[in-house]
């Protein structure tokens, strides 16, 4: 049935695009005409719909043999997805994968053989199931829902026919478990929405002892690298400085920053990187020895930081940044004792490893901050604050700057 011959429009949906091969069409359709041909697909798991609907049975049964069921992050993704649908039809960069749409039986083709360009038809009482793109799928009827016009966007889709559901299913496994995601660090570094990304991209656009010593790829660096920062770690002190340490909440996903704040932001966290990469440079160089590179620590500097995103005076921020500089100064940095329960723990052959960031960044940060803290003195050289700060700045009239920000 899927030889190339004349297609009659009052026998089904029509869509353009090119025959692959006899079981593959690449082409385009408008989700309007989606929404016809490939039904929700989370109606299937509502067994109230299901029970006096057979069409609906139908795709209940190919998907049991050849998707998962939308349930935690699955589910959860699908308004995630919705929004960010209507927000690439709004303007915004980014677009979404064709989908892989299946249907067992043959489906009819017309073919220019001239030109290559090919008409496929879904009989009317025909639905496709997406054994890829699923999500997708659901989340454009939720899209629908949220501003009618993106039902007139086209949707590219892949059309497999006439193959049975062993090979479907097959398809399903190879799509997904075959597939390499990139790390985390990768995926960051290119994040072209997310303004804090751009922030440590700036920083490490800009800062001198940083200027290609940020590695942009790798979730963490090894012992032959000559970076001195990964990006992740990089990009988690800009989050912390812009939101205080409960930043790291938020790991890796995009931080929602007003654009009003951006400015503050970026202009603080050149002035801090800079102040403290001057101040700590040496010990990011000897990474093996110091623990100054962690994402914890890091993300504790950064929280260290965060009162001068408030301050609109040049001045005043730049004296409180050099405060803030003068705490950090008697702070040992490297791996040892006196870390232990603070930054991570000794392993069972006796080497430190440093904890990740949403474990070890509050009791790094409270070491670093809080004079009250046992562990402000346990981690600083002769357990003492600097005398550097005691020689250049009053500590009472230190902490009323603090306190007043």
């Amino acid at each position: 049935m899927s030889e190339s011959r004349k297609l009659s429009l009052t026998e089904g949906h029509v869509i353009a695009g090119v025959k692959i091969d006899a079981h593959r069409f690449v082409g385009r359709m408008r989700a309007a005409q989606l929404f016809q041909v490939a039904m929700d697909p989370r109606r299937t798991e509502d067994p109230k719909q299901v029970q006096n609907d057979s069409q609906l049975e139908s795709v209940r049964q190919i998907r049991v043999e050849v998707q998962r069921l939308f349930e935690g992050e699955k589910r959860r993704n699908v308004e995630r997805y919705a929004q960010y649908i209507v927000a690439v039809h709004e303007g915004q960069n980014g677009m979404a994968p064709p989908m892989i749409l299946y249907a067992e039986r043959p489906l009819e083709i017309e073919e220019d053989q001239t030109t290559g360009a090919a008409l496929i038809q879904i009989p009317f009482d025909q639905q496709l199931v997406a054994i890829d793109g699923e999500t997708q799928l659901a989340a454009r009827f939720e899209a629908a829902g949220i501003r009618e016009e993106t039902k007139n966007a086209f949707v590219p889709v892949m059309i497999c026919h006439g193959k049975p559901f062993t090979w479907a299913r097959q398809v399903f496994h190879d799509l997904n478990l075959l597939a390499v995601r990139p790390n985390a660090a990768l995926g960051l570094s290119m994040d072209e929405r997310d303004p804090l990304t751009q922030v440590a991209r700036d920083i490490a656009d800009t800062v001198p002892s940083l200027r290609r010593r940020v590695n942009m790829v790798r979730r963490q660096l090894r012992s032959s690298d000559t970076h001195v920062l990964t990006f992740t770690a990089l990009r988690g002190a800009c989050v912390t400085l812009a939101e205080g340490i409960g930043g790291v909440k938020h790991g890796a996903r995009p931080v929602p920053i007003q654009k009003d704040r951006i400015p503050a932001i970026n202009r603080a966290a050149l002035e801090w990187f800079a102040a403290l990469t001057e101040l700590l440079g040496p010990a990011m160089e000897n990474r093996t020895q110091n623990l100054v590179s962690a994402s914890s620590v890091m993300a504790a500097l950064g929280a260290v930081g965060h009162p001068l995103v408030e301050i609109e005076d040049d001045a005043r921020r730049q004296q409180l940044c050099r405060m803030l500089i003068e705490r950090l100064r008697s702070v040992c940095w490297e791996k040892g004792k006196r870390w232990e329960g603070i930054a991570g723990r000794f392993g069972a052959k006796g080497n430190f490893s440093t904890s990740g960031a949403k474990d070890a960044s509050y009791a790094v940060y409270t070491a670093l901050n809080d004079e009250t803290s046992p562990d402000y003195q346990k981690i600083r050289m002769n357990g003492v604050v600097s005398s550097d700060v005691r020689e250049s700045e009053d500590i009472h009239s230190f902490e009323s700057e603090l306190a007043a920000v």
